[in-house]
C-alpha cells in the first residue's frame, strides 16, 4: 500500500513538474512573436504621415498587446515557482529611482481614470538598498495594478516607510510598502482564497482582465526574499 501511494506521488509530481515546463516554454515561444508585434507597432506609431484614425488603430494593438504579454508573463512566472527554478538575485539598487518610476507610471494610469494617486515616502527611506529589485517592482506593480483596475472613483496610495527602532542599531533596516485605495475591497469571506493561484474576488470575476495570478505570484515572491 506504502509502495503504491508512492509511486502515485512521484508520477504526480513529475506530471506538475512537466506542466510547468510545458508552460514555461510555450509562455516563453509566445512572448518571442509578441514583443516583436509591439516592437514594430511602436516604430509605426511614429510616423508622422500617419492619419489620426491609423494612430488610434496602433495604439489599441499597443494596448492589448500589452496586456497580452502581462498575462504571459503572469503565466511564466508561476510555471517557474511550481517547478522551483524561481531564485532571489540580490544586489544594490536605487530604491527611491524605483518607488519614482512606478508613482509615475500610475499617476498617468490614475490620471486616465479620473483617480487621485497619493504617495508618501519616509524621509528616513533609504536610497541605496540591497534586495532583489526585479521581484519588488514585480510586487508593486501587482498590487497597484489592482488599485488602479478595481476603483472606479476617489484614489489610490502608496506609503513607504521603515522601522524608525531598528535605524538606530546594526540590524537590517526593515522598510515596508502599503498599498491602499477607495476601492469595494474583498469580502471576509474571500480573504482565504485570494491568494490561490487562479482566483479572483467576486468583483474580478465580473471582469476579463487578469489570470488571477498576480496576488499568488505576489506572495511567493515576497516569501521567497524573505527567506533569503
Amino acid at each position: 500500500m506504502e509502495k503504491a501511494l508512492l509511486q502515485a506521488k512521484e508520477a504526480a509530481e513529475a506530471a506538475n513538474r512537466a506542466k510547468s515546463i510545458f508552460l514555461a516554454n510555450m509562455s516563453h515561444e509566445l512572448r518571442t512573436p509578441l514583443n516583436a508585434i509591439l516592437g514594430f507597432s511602436d516604430l509605426m506609431s511614429r510616423d508622422p504621415q500617419l492619419s489620426v484614425d491609423q494612430k488610434d488603430d496602433l495604439a489599441i494593438i499597443n494596448r492589448s498587446g500589452e496586456h497580452l504579454l502581462s498575462l504571459i508573463n503572469d503565466v511564466l512566472d508561476m510555471a517557474k515557482i511550481e517547478s522551483g527554478h524561481i531564485v532571489v538575485q540580490e544586489h544594490p539598487f536605487d530604491l527611491h529611482h524605483l518607488l519614482d518610476g512606478l508613482v509615475e507610471l500610475f499617476r498617468a494610469r490614475a490620471t486616465d481614470k479620473g483617480l487621485t494617486l497619493l504617495f508618501e515616502r519616509d524621509p528616513a527611506v533609504p536610497r541605496l538598498v540591497v534586495g532583489d529589485e526585479s521581484k519588488l517592482r514585480q510586487i508593486l506593480i501587482n498590487l497597484l495594478g489592482n488599485t488602479v483596475k478595481f476603483t472606479d472613483a476617489g484614489g489610490i496610495g502608496l506609503r513607504v516607510k521603515t522601522d524608525s527602532a531598528g535605524s538606530l542599531s546594526l540590524s537590517p533596516l526593515s522598510i515596508s510598502f502599503e498599498v491602499q485605495d477607495t476601492g469595494p475591497g474583498i469580502a471576509p469571506d474571500e480573504l482565504d482564497a485570494i491568494f490561490d493561484p487562479f482566483v479572483q474576488s467576486a468583483r474580478g470575476n465580473k471582469t476579463i482582465q487578469g489570470t488571477g495570478l498576480g496576488l499568488s505570484i505576489s506572495r511567493q515572491f515576497a516569501r521567497l526574499m524573505a527567506a533569503s
